[in-house]
């Protein structure tokens, strides 16, 4: 559950065309295949690096685990 919201803001800023993968894994500072094995929900990144992520991505920790409007209503 934890890795698919990670991995849906991690799509949602490469698909929308606001950055690239590479783009995205040097600004959280990551390899691309740890960018890639994040968004799959493989292995359990550190709380530090998740952080290095929502920064990435220009955001707080906290919104990456924030459940979409939709899901809240369900």
């Amino acid at each position: 559950m934890v890795a698919e919201k990670v991995w849906s803001r991690c799509e949602g800023a490469t698909a929308q065309g606001k950055l690239s993968q590479r783009e995205l894994a040097k600004r959280a500072k990551f390899s691309v295949s740890t960018l890639v094995h994040i968004e799959k929900g493989l292995g359990n990144p550190m709380l530090n690096s998740l952080e290095n992520l929502a920064i990435a991505l220009g955001t707080r920790l906290s919104r990456l685990f924030e459940l979409t409007q939709d899901r809240k209503e369900r």
